[in-house]
This record gives C-alpha cells, structure tokens and sequence, in this order.
C-alpha cells in the first residue's frame, strides 16, 4: 500500500491491495495504481487501473481481470467496471467488455455495450451479455454472432478418415 492524501472530502491511496474469500471459499485479490474514497459516501471506492485475480471453479481455476476504472459500493455489493475491461482465465477463454455492472449478492453481471468472447474452440460477439446464477447461465442481447472453431485433433481424425474436412463460416466465406 503507498502513500495516502487528502483533498478537501476525498482520500486518495496509491497502490491499494485488498485479498480475500467470497462467500463460496474462493480467494480472490484486487490491486489498483490509486483508489478514491468520499468521506460523505464512504461505502463507494472508485479504483483506477484496477487488476483482479479470482478462483472461479473448484479446482483452482484462475481469472484474471483488467479494468481502467472500477467503482464499488461495499454496501450494496456492486462493482461498476468501465473502459478497456479484459478477463481472461488459464483455459485460453478471454471477454472484452467496454463496460459491465456486477452485482456480488445476486450473482449477476450486465453489459448493454458490445463483448467479444474467444475460447479455444469458438470466437463471439454480441451487443450485450447479462450473466447469472454466479456465472453458470449466459445470455447474449442484440446482434450474436457466433465462429465455431473445430478442434485441430478432430479435423485430423476425420480427414485420415476419409471425411471431407469440416470449415467454419470465417475460413470458407460463401463456399457450401
């Protein structure tokens, strides 16, 4: 943690760092270059160039996000996150998001602007996403469109096995 200053009602704070446990166990660590605080609204803390690292499954498994600016208001157990957000995790699945609302309590997170999601085996866009249940349901708004990506082994096995090879939409444009 750096230094701390003051400027008529705000605190500012260099290089915050919180850890911790949500509520199912999972660790997780917020880091930020400064953090601002209203000592008139003391439960919101807006982060700049925030970075998060959180277990997202029960082996283990780590994402990681970037956010420009984050907002949080402890009381409600809401995240605002705004600008340039990546979340990418070990598995090669990343989001990018111009903006996303996360509310800790319902387990939901919103975006109504654009998102794109690259997994290894398909690349999305859509207009806005809204998450559920913690993650486990997803719904995509306004215009979907979606890229499968045929797993490299399986397009070898099928090819030796004399099927004719299997191309997505992006790799044969108009062919049949």
């Amino acid at each position: 943690v750096g230094p701390i200053s003051f400027s008529g009602s705000k605190i500012a704070m260099e290089s915050p760092k919180l850890t911790g446990f949500r509520k199912d166990n999972r660790p997780y660590e917020v880091v930020a270059t400064a953090a601002f605080q209203d000592i008139r609204t003391p439960n919101v803390i807006e982060l700049k160039d925030m970075k998060a690292r959180l277990a997202v499954d029960d082996s283990g498994g780590m994402a990681r996000l970037v956010s420009k600016l984050g907002v949080f208001d402890t009381g409600k157990e809401h995240l605002d996150l705004k600008d340039n957000i990546r979340v990418w995790t070990e598995k090669g699945e990343e989001v990018l998001l111009r903006s996303a609302a996360i509310d800790f309590k319902t387990g939901t997170a919103v975006s109504n602007e654009p998102v794109s999601i690259t997994t290894p085996t398909m690349k999305l866009q859509a207009q806005g996403m809204t998450l559920s249940d913690n993650g486990r349901s997803v719904a995509f708004t306004g215009r979907v469109r979606t890229t499968l990506i045929p797993s490299r082994d399986r397009a070898a096995a099928d090819t030796r096995a004399g099927a004719a090879p299997r191309y997505t939409q992006a790799e044969t444009g108009d062919r049949p």
